[in-house]
């Protein structure tokens, strides 16, 4: 259950609030808990987000699709876009209206950087440093009861739209760490996630 914080002296944009283990501001607190209990399948950007998505999706019903980033402009369902960069949104949905694949209602991202960024994750605390970690996050204050990572292999993977694997391995190690201690923090968390690839698929599991 949320929890507002000093709502009366603030407006709806700047409200606090306090569930599942995260406080923050913004005006995302009518979203927490409005996915109790749903599947979430978060799509990253490493290259066999596309075949994951499709292995995961066969095997359930009516998932919940939340895309991060570039891949936000190509999967046909996408429910929510998460992204820590709001101002490649604007780019990024171009795209997505030049293959004639619609509008996506609900974008995430930690600011408003006036476009169509429409839940703002405002001084979410703490705050993973990976888009897809940060939608996995968001799924699980919007109560969901399983989150499964396709794409998002937790390492120096090549992303489907390059053609050699990343060199930024220094960072994804800081991120392992990150990601490790906030499971420890909230086991609850670990308990629901579970991963298609890489690390992750290691560190949670794979899909039941």
């Amino acid at each position: 259950m949320a929890r507002r914080m000093n709502a009366a002296s603030m407006g709806t944009q700047l409200s606090t609030w306090q569930s599942a283990g995260y406080c923050g501001r913004g005006n995302v607190e009518p979203l927490i808990g409005a996915l109790r209990d749903r599947t979430v399948v978060v799509c990253g950007n490493a290259e066999g987000v596309f075949n994951e998505l499709q292995m995961v999706c066969s095997a359930l019903e009516q998932p919940v699709i939340f895309a991060v980033n570039d891949v936000g402009a190509y999967l046909p369902k996408v429910n929510h876009w998460v992204t820590l960069h709001g101002a490649y949104v604007h780019a990024w949905s171009n795209v997505r209206w030049n293959h004639l694949l619609g509008r996506v209602d609900n974008i995430h991202a930690i600011s408003d950087d006036g476009f169509e960024i429409n839940h703002v994750w405002d001084g979410l605390t703490p705050l993973m440093s990976l888009s897809g970690y940060f939608a996995m996050q968001i799924a699980h204050i919007m109560g969901a009861g399983e989150i499964i990572l396709c794409g998002c292999p937790g390492n120096s993977a090549r992303r489907f739209f390059d053609l050699t694997m990343r060199d930024d391995l220094n960072m994804y190690e800081g991120c392992r760490r990150q990601l490790i201690e906030e499971c420890q923090r909230l086991p609850e968390l670990k308990a629901k996630v579970r991963s298609t690839s890489g690390w992750t698929k290691e560190f949670f599991g794979g899909p039941k």
